[in-house]
């Protein structure tokens, strides 16, 4: 018998498929640029500090290994449309805060500390990202438990109009030199800053007008604990003829179930002249930051970076920067600015937790890898790059830190100075292994307070190795 409905079926599957292979007949699927597989190994010896003791409850010596495949496939399905995404496989299993973590303005540098947003609780840590970015792509698991090792890094959809571009979905963030937004695009970084965002940006010649709007900690839409709210805008000037790059964003972060409205302003400069390459970077912040009213904020950071060519050889080049400290005669007021952790100076020096003091520093040896960042600190970095050939290069670089105030009553500020050397070699042309080693000299800051027991501190020294495929 002849069933109408079975036809009508056959008849919109039929269209469907037609459809679908007339669509998609168009779509073009690419990988973007800086796909990478990284193998690496890190070796941390004397992270204590402590010359007394070898062990010290956190272990002398740690070694840290990182597996990582990095994709960046693109899916085009008109001239103007298109859907972007960056995944992460093979990642080591990470669970904390300290191994994958998203925007940090405003959050102290290393996970737990008596100063900044987490004195008395004033400030709960997630708002400023957490173990997978404010609060989202985490690891997947199975019903068992057993960790996918896939983690979504971002994923968004992108319209090129007339006038401008178009953004939603997790977008990636970079502005300036990175010590606040730091997309994490080198090999070497732990770290990746995104927000689930709309973003449109307007271009006016040499000129960019954006704005964006995100949700932060968006767990679950009917928690009134995650409602978060970021709001930005951006203005930015590109001029190729005269190699300046410069723009402003003003970044405003509201919470609805906390006393909470920080505002920050984020200014940069990168200027090249023949042989010369400048930037600064300068980030500021204001407003209410805490559980009740009175909880201000007023934090500063500010980078500097010149770098020289001698030669197509050699270049020579200097990091100088400034992190606000705690103010410890006022624990209401969120003073303490962190760098954002992918914006490194040395291999040991504010990139791992050393010492046995973490009342006074906020980190020690016991602390996750990667968990520190440039804080409540000045700093310099001198450092030379030189290429023997196309296939060999090394770097030589010398790094020293200060506190601008004391961290422990009676403490002294000098955090000390490192020297690290790396070398690098390309075996193939998208085939490089680097090693490296540094050696740091503890100043007098992480005896901690007089008051305690005299201690003797230790050299500590790494040597790390890697091997990275570009494709």
């Amino acid at each position: 018998m002849f069933d109408i409905n079975k036809l009508k079926k056959l008849f919109v599957f039929g269209l469907f498929l037609f459809l679908s292979v007339d669509l998609f007949a168009d779509f073009s699927f690419y990988w973007r640029e800086r796909n990478y597989f990284l193998s690496e190994i890190r070796s941390f010896n004397t992270l204590d500090l402590d010359h007394d003791s070898p062990a010290n409850s956190t272990g002398n010596v740690r070694t840290f290994s990182t597996l990582k495949l990095r994709m960046k496939p693109s899916l085009g399905i008109t001239d103007r449309l298109a859907i972007h995404a960056t995944f992460d496989t093979f990642t080591n299993p990470f669970s904390t805060v300290a191994n994958e973590g998203g925007a940090l303005q405003g959050q102290q540098a290393p996970d737990t500390n008596n100063y900044g947003p987490e004195v008395s609780t004033l400030i709960p840590r997630g708002l400023f990202g957490g173990a997978s970015g404010f609060g989202h792509s985490a690891l997947t698991r199975t019903t068992g438990g057993s960790i996918h090792n896939l983690l979504v890094k971002d994923a968004y959809l992108e319209y090129l109009g007339d006038w401008g571009i178009l953004r939603i979905g997790r977008i990636p963030r970079h502005w300036g030199l990175g010590i606040h937004f730091n997309s994490g695009e080198n090999a070497s970084d732990k770290f990746a800053d995104r927000t689930d965002s709309i973003l449109y940006e307007l271009g006016l010649g040499n000129a960019k007008l954006g704005a964006i709007y995100s949700k932060i900690l968006e767990n679950n839409i009917d928690s009134n604990g995650d409602d978060v709210t970021q709001l930005e805008g951006y203005l930015f000037w590109n001029d190729p003829e005269k190699d300046v790059d410069t723009g402003v964003l003003y970044t405003f972060l509201k919470s609805s179930e906390i006393y909470m409205a920080l505002s920050y302003i984020d200014a940069f400069f990168i200027k090249k002249f023949q042989s010369w390459k400048a930037g600064i970077e300068v980030v500021a912040s204001h407003g209410y930051a805490g559980t009740t009213s009175g909880n201000k904020a007023s934090q500063v950071g500010v980078a500097g970076e010149l770098s020289y060519k001698w030669t197509s050889s050699l270049e020579n080049y200097l990091k100088l920067g400034y992190a606000s400290a705690p103010d410890r005669g006022k624990r209401e007021k969120l003073t303490t600015f962190a760098f954002n952790r992918n914006y490194d100076i040395a291999l040991i020096l504010f990139n791992q937790g050393v010492g046995a003091i973490p009342a006074e520093t906020g980190v020690s040896a016991s602390s996750e890898p990667d968990a520190n960042a440039i804080f409540a600190a000045y700093y310099a970095n001198l450092g030379a790059n030189y290429n023997f050939n196309d296939r060999l290069g090394t770097n030589l670089n010398f790094a020293y830190a200060h506190a601008p105030g004391n961290l422990s009553a009676g403490g002294k500020k000098e955090y000390g100075g490192e020297v690290d050397l790396s070398l690098w070699y390309r075996f193939l042309e998208n085939l490089s292994f680097t090693v490296s080693g540094g050696l740091f000299k503890p100043g007098k800051l992480y005896e901690g307070s007089p008051t305690n027991a005299p201690r003797t501190l230790d050299l500590c020294h790494t040597a790390n190795f890697s091997a990275t495929l570009l494709f």
